[in-house]
């Protein structure tokens, strides 16, 4: 069977069960089982799959079909021009977490003291964020001096960053923890993405599943309308931080007003970050 006719018939698969990126999905599907590159798929509509091809694809549709992630099916995601391993026990990286990241070495480029200085990842999932940072600011004059931490409370999760941090060649020590309760010391940069979406109501049966019912639960929602875990890590990160130092939190846009009070009760300087689409996204505290 023809590439070409191949791609069609998921795609049509896809859209039937209501997947929007079908297009793209069934792209993704196609370079994961042939090991082929996207230009060899896009250019290549001759190709012939063997059976077992097929039969592979039919079985990673199939997961698609029941709106499984397609991350988690192919077990990798591009987060800032990186790929990462993916797997069911991290949240999967979103492009407007990138927002983190770039205000992270922002402040890291704007040092230029050559004098030891400490940045740390709270809730690392897969690493994404603090393997970012290490791997782009290698070029910075002070990179010898950056020291990089991680934690996270999952012991799964950790085990996915550090075959990230293997992966992409960059030096991190991580550690196990909840929030900062086994970090000791304080940092000059304190980066966290928390879970922040507020608790569902229970739903009733029927529904349809969603991407982000594939995703560990304890990675996303919090109580206190999704606020409880990032004030309780604004409480504990002021006595973390070393005097001129950052911290960075991604927020939910409906409750980054709350906040951002909240905040302001701890912390002198506080401002909240839009991301490409206009939407407060990112509380950045000055100490």
């Amino acid at each position: 069977m023809k590439l070409i006719d191949i791609r069609k018939k998921i795609i049509s698969e896809l859209n039937a069960a209501s997947i929007k990126s079908a297009e793209i999905d069934a792209q993704i599907l196609l370079e994961s089982v042939t090991g082929k590159s996207r230009e060899f798929v896009l250019t290549h509509p001759e190709f012939k799959f063997s059976d077992k091809q097929i039969k592979d694809l039919k079985k990673l549709a199939a997961r698609r079909k029941l709106h499984e992630p397609i991350a988690y099916i192919t077990g990798q995601k591009e987060f800032f021009g990186l790929d990462f391993i993916i797997t069911p026990d991290v949240l999967i990286p979103r492009p407007e977490t990138e927002i983190l990241v770039e205000e992270g070495l922002k402040f890291l480029e704007s040092r230029i003291k050559n004098i030891e200085f400490r940045i740390l990842d709270i809730g690392t999932g897969s690493g994404n964020i603090i393997i970012s940072i290490a791997k782009s600011s290698k070029k910075f004059p002070i990179a010898n001096f950056l020291h990089f931490f991680a934690s996270d409370i999952s012991e799964k999760a950790l085990m996915v960053a550090k075959k990230n941090a293997k992966k992409h060649q960059v030096k991190i020590k991580f550690r196990e923890s909840d929030l900062f309760k086994n970090i000791d010391g304080k940092f000059d940069l304190n980066i966290a993405n928390l879970p922040y979406v507020p608790m569902r109501k229970a739903e009733g049966g029927g529904r349809r599943a969603e991407e982000i019912d594939f995703e560990p639960r304890e990675a996303i929602f919090t109580k206190e309308n999704g606020t409880e875990i990032i004030k309780i890590f604004l409480d504990q990160a002021q006595y973390h931080i070393n005097k001129n130092g950052l911290i960075l939190a991604e927020v939910d846009p409906r409750n980054a007003i709350e906040i951002k009070k909240y905040a302001i009760k701890l912390y002198k300087s506080v401002e909240l970050k839009r991301d490409f689409s206009g939407i407060y996204r990112m509380i950045l505290i000055l100490t």
